[in-house]
């Protein structure tokens, strides 16, 4: 086995997250976090009326808490490391939360709900909230980029492993760490890294709460840290058992330091329109492009062709799934789905995750995707880079025509980004039935001034459901 270390990665990244200042960020970064941040409101918000967001939070509440920190929509008042898991787990319910392609992470819901919880409770500054969030997307993204494909390989997934990291430094930073403790607090985090990928193949619901267990882990290991139980603090480049050589068959330290508080990976995030994995995206869009501009049926559909980049091939392109999780995993049943849903939605729709519900019951979608081939695509492959997958769809139909499209940017990747404007009519959009329109207007106003005077606490007081308004089982994306 080849393994490759770099002394002292991981005190460098500390050192650097110690120092860093909100002025040392462009303002391009500090304006993207905050879009980042209403995203993760909004997500919350769709995913906090699935049935098992509603088993997470009954979970914690059974558990109790000493009221530090805000469940959100709900109101309820749960220690902080609760609070941080249920937040994390509504988050990352129906796939829809943000994404970043080369280091396979979802960032938002295990960072954000870590450092919400605890700013919460510190009664941090707004500037405080996004300092540690901005440090926490680089960290995790950074460690991510440096194990990925490989971690992916062996069997991990990245968000309940460089997620909680990430998750651990950012509480440090908001709890004012030295470069000493921040490391120390890595290495406690170490402790509760895991997650396995094994749902891929077999199904299951445990992935829905990847990112809240992130935010929990990553709490616990910050405030052991401050009371004298710390990890080592070489936990990334450790020759005999440190997290590189744990987790990935090869590594790549430098991808941690390299243009570290110069190029800032968080730019590189994608926030979804799709509720499904961010490596098909692409399909989806394309799906329903070709599905609306030829007005498709499933039943005109001989045969499919979609190139994929090769590190999706059998993990993504299970085409018979067994549950909603395999389903939302799926490259053929997704773009079976697109194509039979773009002639009645057209081709911006966002699908959701009703949509795979009613698919999977549906047996000309089941049928069709059957009939879709996943192929390596080289030229595809060759496209594929750390922000985007594209995808390239051929349609062969019963009457003889042969269409093809190819999508190079997904909607929502970097060079297709979601603005702040776009992402805010979403975000109106999906708490509409929750909040009232003042609220709704109050909390987006917050979030775009959490660089100025808003603060965490105002977040959480505004984005409560009303009495009387209770959190609704359906939703839309």
């Amino acid at each position: 086995m080849s393994v490759s270390t770099s002394p002292g990665t991981t005190a460098v990244l500390a050192e650097w997250a110690a120092n860093f200042r909100l002025e040392d960020a462009p303002e391009a970064v500090v304006g993207r976090m905050k879009a980042l941040v209403l995203d993760l409101l909004r997500v919350v918000a769709v995913g906090s009326r699935l049935p098992w967001s509603r088993a997470a939070r009954r979970m914690a509440l059974q558990l109790g808490g000493n009221g530090t920190s805000t469940v959100l929509l709900y109101g309820d008042r749960l220690d902080a490391a609760r609070a941080a898991f249920v937040n994390g787990a509504f988050a990352h319910a129906c796939d829809l939360d943000d994404t970043h392609v080369g280091s396979m992470h979802h960032p938002g819901a295990s960072v954000l709900p870590a450092v919400l919880a605890i700013a919460e409770r510190e009664n941090a500054s707004g500037r405080a909230l996004l300092e540690a969030a901005i440090c926490g997307y680089e960290a995790s993204l950074r460690i991510g980029l440096a194990v990925q494909p490989f971690m992916f390989q062996r069997g991990f997934m990245a968000t309940p492993t460089c997620g909680t990291l990430g998750a651990a430094l950012a509480v440090g930073k908001l709890l004012r760490f030295s470069s000493e403790d921040i490391a120390g607090a890595l290495g406690a985090a170490s402790t509760y890294a895991g997650g396995l990928a094994q749902f891929y193949k077999s199904g299951s619901v445990i992935k829905r709460i990847n990112g809240g267990k992130a935010a929990e882990c990553g709490v616990i290991a910050a405030l052991l840290t401050r009371e004298g139980i710390w990890g080592p603090r070489d936990i990334l480049e450790g020759k005999e058992a440190g997290f590189f050589r744990a987790f990935a068959e090869k590594s790549d330290p430098a991808k941690v330091t390299g243009d570290l508080g110069r190029d800032y990976r968080l730019m590189e995030v994608s926030t979804k329109i799709h509720a499904g994995a961010g490596r098909l995206q692409a399909s989806n869009d394309a799906g329903l492009l070709l599905g609306s501009d030829h007005a498709l049926t499933p039943e005109q559909i001989v045969e499919v062709e979609v190139g994929i980049p090769k590190v999706i091939e059998g993990m993504l392109t299970k085409a018979d799934p067994p549950d909603l999780q395999s389903a939302q995993l799926s490259v053929p049943f997704s773009l079976a789905m697109a194509l039979s849903l773009g002639r009645a939605r057209g081709p911006r729709a966002g699908i959701r995750r009703e949509d795979y519900e009613t698919a999977l019951a549906t047996p000309e979608v089941r049928a069709l995707s059957s009939r879709v081939r996943c192929v390596v695509d080289a030229e595809i492959e060759a496209m594929t880079n750390t922000e985007e997958v594209p995808s390239r769809v051929t349609v062969k139909l019963a009457d003889g025509r042969e269409l093809v499209t190819r999508v190079d940017y997904p909607r929502g990747s970097p060079h297709r980004r979601m603005m702040w404007d776009e992402l805010r009519e979403l975000f109106q959009g999906a708490v509409a039935d929750t909040l009232p329109a003042e609220a709704i207007s109050r909390v987006v106003d917050v979030v775009a001034d959490l660089d100025g005077k808003s603060s965490p606490r105002d977040i959480t007081a505004a984005f409560v459901a009303a009495p009387g308004n209770t959190v609704r089982g359906n939703s839309s994306t």
